[in-house]
């Protein structure tokens, strides 16, 4: 059995490649969303196209490795390439769907979600460890774009903020656990398994398209169903309506404008 993908993809400012990656094997799908960078000299893009690569070679090299261990390794050579140290480098969520055997696995790090159509339902699967850490100046520009506040100045003092209060907490106990340049993150990344039989489809979302999915009434039965023009025009409807309907994010706050967007939508053949 193989993994067929439809895919869609749309940067978050146009001319542009984006922060967000996608990479598809015979048996497996990688999303990767990757998060502002540092002054480590080496950009965001770089980091995730890096670690994209990493991650579907070893995904097709050995079809039967432990998800933990496929991350932990392409994040140890994604640092040894780029020469990049823990808490001095650009950062990713990572998604991963790969069918194995008789099972569908699911990997999450970080906040790009999956999900999970099958017999009985549908389950939404997310790694939801960073914003249940509360961290107050999260918790304050978003209850700043609810009041109508905007994206001024004084949002982006706050958010100035954040990479400093996130700090202390990444790829800590106790914390939260993201792709960076420690290879241990990989081991604490959340792994699902399901029988082959009882899934139906899979939907992979970064959470530029998540939220304003959610709140515009775009079910993930409704992108199952698209073909890819179908799943571009999906996202072109949602940049449109932050653009024109919610340009600060009062209706559904959100730390950016514009987010990158990906979806993925994945049979099994």
């Amino acid at each position: 059995m193989t993994i067929a993908a439809r895919i869609a993809e749309l940067p978050a400012t146009s001319p542009g490649l984006g922060e967000d990656r996608v990479r598809i094997g015979a048996n497996a799908v990688v999303v990767l969303d990757g998060a502002s960078g540092t002054d480590c000299g080496v950009s965001v893009s770089t980091y995730v196209d890096c670690l994209a690569d990493h991650l579907i070679e070893a995904l097709v090299n050995d079809a039967a490795a432990p998800l933990t261990e496929v991350v932990s390794k392409s994040i140890g050579l994604t640092a040894s390439v780029l020469n990049l140290t823990p808490g001095h480098a650009p950062s990713s969520t990572v998604s991963i769907v790969r069918h194995r055997m008789s099972t569908v696995d699911v990997l999450l790090l970080g906040d790009s979600p999956v999900y999970v159509a099958h017999h009985w339902g549908m389950d939404r699967l997310s790694d939801e460890r960073l914003a249940e850490l509360g961290l107050p100046s999260r918790a304050r520009l978003l209850r700043r774009l609810a009041t109508g506040h905007g994206y001024g100045d004084g949002h982006n003092e706050i958010a100035r903020r954040m990479p400093r209060e996130k700090a202390p907490y990444m790829n800590r106990p106790g914390g939260y656990w993201i792709a960076e340049a420690d290879a241990e993150a990989g081991t604490h990344a959340l792994v699902y398994s399901y029988p082959t039989s009882e899934v139906l489809w899979c939907v992979m979302l970064t959470d530029g398209v998540d939220g304003p999915a959610s709140h515009l009434g775009i079910t993930m039965e409704d992108l199952a169903e698209k073909d890819e023009d179908g799943l571009r025009e999906t996202l072109d409807h949602i940049q449109h309506w932050e653009h024109d309907t919610d340009p600060e994010a009062s209706h559904l706050p959100r730390f950016k404008r514009h987010d990158d967007k990906t979806i993925a939508v994945i049979q099994f053949t």
